[in-house]
């Protein structure tokens, strides 16, 4: 269930990307929204941070039998849940 999750942030993270490639005038670049919108560059970085933390989300769950896996799928589970709740309510 949580692959399924990380792969909806894959695919959110990348098609976010692409928009943001073919249409930067469609963000709030330099518009003082915090370190991600600063600037062009650090936009695209946090799209590749998404992008590789559901990487090793997809990768724990696909791997979560192995021995002391189930404490890193939990770690992930959680740090993504807490980031999500600072990210939406500060």
């Amino acid at each position: 269930m949580w692959a399924l999750c990380c792969l909806l942030m894959l695919w959110a993270g990348i098609s976010d990307y692409l928009q943001f490639t073919r249409h930067p005038e469609l963000y709030p670049i330099g518009e003082g929204f915090g370190w991600i919108y600063e600037s062009s560059c650090n936009y695209i970085v946090s799209c590749w941070i998404i992008v590789c933390w559901a990487v090793v989300g997809i990768g724990i769950s696909a791997l979560y039998r192995m021995r002391y896996n189930t404490v890193c799928l939990w770690a992930h589970i959680i740090l993504t849940a807490l980031t999500i709740i600072y990210r939406f309510f500060p």
